[in-house]
């Protein structure tokens, strides 16, 4: 994927990128670099200034929240096509949470200046940026209702599809999706127990919906 051109065509396989006006599609794309980042190392650190936006476009990034007991809770992870940044970047504000590369990542990076620009340039740009952080609240939202009002079972399946469905972006329909991630981060994730959340992958499991692998859970359906 070297040029500007064939990132643009894969970016536009995904939702956001493909809803925006072709010449914002256009502006991003120029205004960006294309940024390498080794195992390990940080594209967003938790409580900085906001430095741009990132659009993974080879790679597997997790993005993680540190709370008071000092611990980093596992809140996503993103493959090719995810965007992140958009917090820190339309707010103004410290980031919130950081993103690690989990294998070496290649990414468009729009720095905050150049988003900045954009919009200043053309002040109805900024609605369209603006609604990917929206999307981002209302998935948010839900979540966090689902969390107390959900079965257990149900909590759990709806956690995996909102993962997966990121990384269905540009995929074929049916197309299973393989998520790394380990069930203690799983269980992390959703508020259950490993033994819990052991016993409702095997329900799922057995529905058809998932495969379950070593710090991996596919999904089928």
């Amino acid at each position: 994927m070297n040029g500007r051109a064939p990132i643009l065509a894969f970016l536009r396989t995904g939702r956001w990128f493909a809803g925006l006006p072709p010449a914002l599609q256009e502006l991003i794309v120029q205004r960006a670099t294309v940024e390498r980042f080794v195992r390990g190392q940080f594209l967003i650190e938790q409580g900085t200034s906001p430095k741009g936006m990132y659009a993974v476009l080879d790679g597997t990034v997790r993005v993680t929240r540190r709370i008071a007991d000092g611990r980093d809770l596992l809140v996503h992870v993103g493959s090719a096509g995810f965007w992140v940044g958009d917090y820190g970047t339309i707010s103004g504000q410290t980031t919130i949470g950081s993103t690690m590369a989990e294998t070496p990542v290649r990414a468009l990076f729009l720095p905050a200046a150049e988003f900045e620009r954009i919009v200043d340039d053309e002040p109805r740009h900024f609605r369209p940026f603006m609604n990917l952080l929206l999307d981002r609240y209302r998935s948010a939202f839900a979540f966090v209702a689902e969390l107390q009002g959900l079965p257990s079972e149900a909590r759990l399946w709806r956690r995996i599809e909102g993962i997966a469905s990121f990384w269905r972006d540009g995929a074929p329909a049916g197309t299973p999706i393989d998520i790394p991630i380990s069930q203690g981060e799983l269980a992390q994730m959703v508020g259950l127990s490993r033994q819990r959340l052991s016993t409702l992958l095997g329900r799922l499991e057995a529905q058809g919906l998932i495969e379950v692998g070593f710090r991996n859970v596919r999904v089928v359906a």
